[in-house]
């Protein structure tokens, strides 16, 4: 998949990584729909929100977890190539519509 390549390239340019940790279920209208609304002027042509299993994207990046699982959530400028805004969530578990959501994916794109 061709955002998967194009985010992995773009990774080194994510800059100020915003940790946010749950206590309890990670609630994907609360915690992940929510975060996503309060970032203004997000142009579908331009910048495209994603989520990403923390886990499986800590093994990339050579980490452990801190939490039982957690996530990462951010949006990929296609236009400057890189991740725009971006925060890590951490949680003891996933609430089921993240879990249906995310699935056995790496790496979802939001519409």
């Amino acid at each position: 998949m061709w955002i998967i390549d194009a985010i992995k390239a773009a990774f080194r340019f994510v800059r100020n990584l915003v940790r946010y940790v749950v206590q309890g279920i990670l609630n994907f209208a609360k915690h992940v729909v929510d975060w996503f609304k309060k970032i203004y002027n997000l142009d579908k042509e331009r910048h495209t929100p994603f989520i990403a299993d923390m886990n499986k994207f800590k093994d990339m990046l050579n980490q452990a977890p801190t939490k039982n699982v957690g996530i990462f959530e951010g949006v990929y400028d296609e236009q400057a190539n890189e991740i725009t805004y971006s925060r890590e969530l951490d949680a003891d578990s996933l609430d089921d519509k993240t879990k249906s959501v995310l699935g056995d994916n790496e790496l979802v794109v939001l519409s």
